[in-house]
C-alpha cells in the first residue's frame, strides 16, 4: 500500500478512535454547523530536498458555534521532520515528513476578530525538550469546548508514524488571550 494512503488511513483511524474514547467533547447545546474538507485540488507547498518527502493532506475546518466563527487550516510549513535510521545505521532508511502549522482565525458576532494566528511547533518549546522538538510535528488539532468566555482546542504533537506524542489544550479567551496546558495521560490498569 502506498505510504501516503497508509498515513492518511492511520490519521483517520486515530481521529475516529480519539472521538470515540468514551468521553464526550463538550460543545454547548447551541446549533453547530461543521464543514470539514480535505482540499485535494491544491497541492501543499513542496519542500525541495534531495530525498522524497511525505506530505500530509491540507485540512480545513469552518465551524460556527454560538456567536463564534472558527476557521482553521493545517498546512505544510516548509520544515522537515525525519525519522532516524533504525536498521542500516547509514541513513538509507531515514524517512522525511513535511511539518505542519495551523492557521487559526476566530470571529465573534460575525465581525470582531478575536484571533488570527499561526500555531507552530515553536509555540510549545517550553513543554517539549529542546533536543527533541525537531522530531515532532502537529498531528491533530480540533475544537473540544466552546463557552461564552472562550474556546478550547486539543492539539497533539507526535513523532510521525509512532504513538509517541505530547497532548495540549490551546485555550483562547474571549479577549484573544492564549493559554496552553499540557495534558498528561494517565495509564489505566489493564
Amino acid at each position: 500500500m502506498n505510504r501516503k494512503y497508509l498515513l492518511t488511513l492511520m490519521f483517520m483511524v486515530g481521529y475516529l478512535l480519539s472521538s470515540c474514547n468514551g468521553t464526550k467533547n463538550k460543545i454547548n447545546d447551541e446549533k453547530v454547523r461543521d464543514s470539514i474538507g480535505v482540499d485535494l485540488s491544491v497541492k501543499p507547498t513542496q519542500v525541495e530536498r534531495k530525498h522524497k518527502v511525505i506530505h500530509f493532506e491540507s485540512l480545513s475546518v469552518d465551524s460556527i458555534v454560538g456567536s463564534y466563527r472558527i476557521l482553521y487550516k493545517m498546512q505544510d510549513n516548509g520544515q522537515i521532520v525525519n525519522t532516524y535510521p533504525i536498521t542500516d545505521e547509514k541513513g538509507k532508511d531515514t524517512i522525511y515528513y513535511a511539518s505542519q502549522d495551523v492557521i487559526l482565525t476566530i470571529n465573534k458576532d460575525g465581525k470582531d476578530i478575536i484571533l488570527n494566528r499561526k500555531i507552530q511547533r515553536d509555540d510549545f518549546r517550553s513543554f517539549i525538550p529542546k533536543n527533541e522538538i525537531s522530531k515532532y510535528c502537529i498531528s491533530n488539532f480540533k475544537i473540544t469546548d466552546v463557552t461564552t468566555t472562550g474556546i478550547k482546542f486539543s492539539i497533539n504533537f507526535c513523532v510521525p508514524d509512532t504513538d509517541i506524542c505530547y497532548w495540549f489544550e490551546w485555550i483562547v479567551s474571549d479577549n484573544g488571550h492564549i493559554k496552553i496546558n499540557e495534558v498528561i495521560e494517565k495509564e489505566s490498569d489493564m
